[in-house]
């Protein structure tokens, strides 16, 4: 009894922390597919934006180098070069500055310096320009931190999912092979069960052959009592009708009497011997007679000396009978006990099983919506060890051309020579 309740608390507790780790599982499963789902979709729009973002420079690039001509017939639009000497000359660093970010633009193959240089040649002051440059600069530096924040949630993402694939893995493998060990323990108590049906045939056979041998020799005990008695009761008529003449004629009966000798033949064989009467009044045989009658209650005593003994004999192997029968009657309930507790023993055994499955299946689905979150994690951060570092490479590419441009425009604003690029 002590060993099912530690193990029906085993089996409690094991439940409760079952629960527990469903309950976090599916949380952090909801927070994880949520936040990649949410991301996911930030990802998407900064990319399509940024897409749209850059097919405007290019369209607007290719319109503007296009129209040089136009640009060329029609100068004043943009620059006023008809004024004096200071314009013009601020007019040339324009066009050197325009001429220097396009070569910049198109060696890095920035979009975000392009950007700039259709600024300056638009007229754009460069006090402007350089806050321009600084703000892209700044939006550069931001998407690269939401690059690194990007790439460090799918690195621990990934981690803990792979951790939690390997921990439901070992669990699943854990369970199984309990339930394996159970189940050949289940193939053993069905073997002992099996057994001691054997046994229990066996002993209630016993008892029935017992049985039916008592009754058999209770049976022939009867039939022998009956043929006892009634073989007493024909002996004490046979004594009372041998007794009548001699009580009714008034002869005396010896109690015992010894027999005559018996007649002696003469030499001739063949001739039987003389006869003599002893007067002529007949006296019986009384002492014969009381020979047999003394022989006949002998057979009366020792008959009923025999039912006495068979009655004796009879409730002996009776009670032989009962202690036999008692002895065997506690061997079976002693097997139907342990068969009992056996079937009992496999019955609990069966129900730790279908909670030990129960558990394991909850594991696999647990495992299953795992695999689901590693691939929406793989299909969020795919693009962390496609792109990553290309981005990366770039986009520093990107920043260093924007403070070249940004060093080159100050020094044309401050009227110095800039510096080669």
């Amino acid at each position: 009894m002590a060993s099912k309740n530690k193990r029906l608390s085993e089996s409690e507790v094991l439940l409760d922390d079952t629960n527990t780790d469903v309950d976090n599982d599916e949380k952090f499963f909801d927070e994880t597919k949520e936040a990649c789902q949410a991301k996911a979709t930030e990802w998407s729009v900064r990319t399509r934006l940024r897409t749209e973002e850059l097919n405007g420079f290019d369209t607007a690039i290719k319109i503007l180098s296009d129209g040089k001509k136009t640009f060329k017939s029609s100068t004043s639009t943009f620059l006023q070069i008809a004024t004096v000497n200071k314009q013009t000359e601020r007019s040339s660093d324009r066009k050197k500055a325009y001429d220097k970010l396009r070569v910049i633009a198109t060696q890095l193959r920035s979009r975000s310096v392009a950007k700039i240089a259709v600024e300056v040649q638009s007229g754009g002051h460069f006090d402007k320009v350089i806050a321009m440059i600084d703000e892209m600069i700044a939006v550069l530096r931001k998407e690269e931190q939401d690059d690194i924040a990007h790439r460090d949630r799918c690195e621990n993402a990934a981690n803990a999912n792979k951790n939690q694939l390997a921990d439901l893995d070992a669990d699943i493998k854990k369970t199984e092979k309990a339930i394996k060990r159970m189940g050949n323990t289940k193939m053993e108590l069905e073997g002992d069960i099996d057994k001691l049906k054997g046994q229990i045939k066996d002993t209630k056979k016993e008892m029935k052959d017992l049985l039916d041998f008592r009754n058999k020799e209770e049976a022939q005990f009867k039939k022998a009592l009956k043929d006892d008695m009634d073989a007493a009761d024909l002996l004490r008529q046979a004594i009372a009708a041998l007794a009548k003449f001699y009580k009714d004629n008034k002869i005396a009966l010896p109690a015992l009497a010894q027999t005559k000798k018996a007649p002696e033949y003469a030499k001739d064989e063949d001739k039987a011997p003389e006869t003599s009467w002893s007067g002529s009044d007949y006296g019986g045989r009384s002492s014969e007679s009381g020979g047999i009658l003394a022989i006949l209650e002998m057979l009366v005593e020792d008959t009923e000396k025999e039912i006495k003994e068979g009655r004796a004999d009879n409730a002996d192997a009776q009670e032989k009978y009962l202690k036999q029968n008692g002895a065997l009657q506690d061997t079976l309930d002693g097997q139907n006990d342990a068969k009992s507790a056996t079937e009992q023993e496999k019955a609990d055994l069966e129900e730790k099983i279908r909670q030990y499955e129960k558990h394991r299946d909850g594991k696999k689905d647990d495992q299953s919506a795992e695999k689901d979150t590693q691939k929406a994690v793989g299909t969020d951060c795919a693009w962390v060890k496609s792109h990553f570092k290309d981005r990366r490479d770039k986009r520093k590419t990107e920043i260093q051309g924007l403070v070249d441009a940004k060093g080159f425009l100050a020094g044309v604003a401050a009227g110095n020579d800039p510096l080669p690029l």
